[in-house]
């Protein structure tokens, strides 16, 4: 008899689309039961689309409900990290709610994708809502941490069952509360409070420029998360006006150059102005050389570095001795060399000489 093969076939997708259970058993005649698929190198049972019959059938023919994919994740721990993933009929064949993969629980990778559903059942069978990743994370924590704007109401949503779930817990006897020593609400972890605040001010800093068909549910997921938690609300930001001088907060160039970014850039795009430009490319210039090592660089932000140069020489130009400093460093770091922050420095010291705004004209860069 010939060997089963150990890869499921490149079209197994569309086999699981294509709703004929039949076609889909047909594939296990040349295929084992825990071939593997996709680069994610997961059996069958881990896919989003594998119809419920045929997860009973693989299961009932001797299919290992707990087979571990490239990264150690059982099928349900797949499909709860999927932000579609249905994980009911594994839990009513028998698959673990609660097993590790060395990083995270299903329950951890259901909050970071904020699938609701998932999360609802594993806590319904067992899984522990206080679970620890191995950064110390609980499915909350982790949940919050991998959030962005266009999940915050689906976020919100996960928040409140977590912290329903976990403030139902055996409650603490009269001494354990007398000694101080009663476990918190999650909602009331100063971690996750301020991890609330930066989502707060990351949605803040894009509203202007959100998809108008979906800020307002955004807004509304984050106003319930700021209620959670007891956060108070950032304040909205509203970029400086166009007409109006910019004046510069006290204290050094770091914390100016900061204030500056809050006050004139954009959520995304070109600043309106060439101060708010100024201070956008020194302020982008650094964050990919210092924070993802340049892995991005190329034309555009060569570009940018060239404008910037151009810049500092416009309007009421930086002194002789500034201004060589600012075409050294941007000799320098056009090849990915010298120190970024000296652009932040001058930025802040141009602005300072040209407080009044200047409208940007269209940039060859589009990042």
């Amino acid at each position: 008899m010939p060997r089963k093969r150990k890869t499921l076939p490149k079209d197994f997708d569309e086999i699981l689309r294509s709703g004929d259970l039949s076609a889909m058993r047909a594939v296990f005649d040349a295929c084992e039961l825990d071939a593997q698929g996709s680069y994610l190198k997961h059996t069958a049972l881990a896919y989003v689309d594998c119809p419920d019959d045929l997860a009973r059938w693989l299961v009932a023919e001797g299919a290992d409900l707990e087979a571990a994919d490239r990264y150690g994740r059982s099928p349900l721990h797949s499909r709860a990290g999927h932000w579609q993933g249905d994980i009911a009929v594994l839990i009513e064949l028998g698959a673990k709610v609660d097993r590790p993969d060395g990083a995270e629980s299903p329950l951890h990778a259901a909050a970071r994708v904020q699938n609701l559903a998932a999360a609802r059942l594993l806590l319904e069978h067992g899984a522990r809502w206080n679970a620890r990743d191995r950064n110390g994370l609980t499915p909350l924590a982790a949940g919050l941490q991998q959030c962005s704007n266009g999940s915050l109401a689906g976020m919100a949503s996960m928040a409140e069952l977590l912290i329903d779930v976990g403030g139902a817990g055996p409650k603490p006897g009269l001494f354990t509360r007398l000694i101080g020593k009663a476990p918190r609400s999650e909602a009331d972890d100063p971690a996750l409070k301020a991890m609330v605040r930066k989502l707060g001010e990351n949605f803040e800093f894009h509203r202007a420029d959100f998809n108008h068909d979906t800020v307002d549910e955004a807004s509304a997921g984050l106003e319930r998360l700021y209620a959670l938690f007891s956060v108070p609300p950032v304040p909205r930001r509203d970029l400086h006006p166009i007409d109006k001088p910019i004046i510069l907060p006290e204290g050094g160039w770091q914390e100016a150059h900061q204030a500056l970014w809050k006050a004139l850039v954009p959520g995304t795009g070109a600043a309106p102005t060439v101060q708010g430009e100024v201070i956008r490319i020194s302020g982008r210039v650094a964050a990919e050389i210092v924070r993802n090592g340049g892995i991005n660089w190329g034309d555009n932000y060569r570009e940018m570095v060239d404008a910037f140069d151009a810049h500092m020489a416009s309007g009421m130009p930086l002194p002789d001795e500034a201004l060589a400093r600012s075409r050294v460093a941007a000799s320098e770091i056009r090849r990915k060399r010298g120190d970024p922050a000296v652009l932040m420095e001058l930025a802040v010291q141009w602005v300072a000489l040209n407080p009044m705004p200047i409208a940007l004209a269209k940039p060859d860069y589009d990042r």
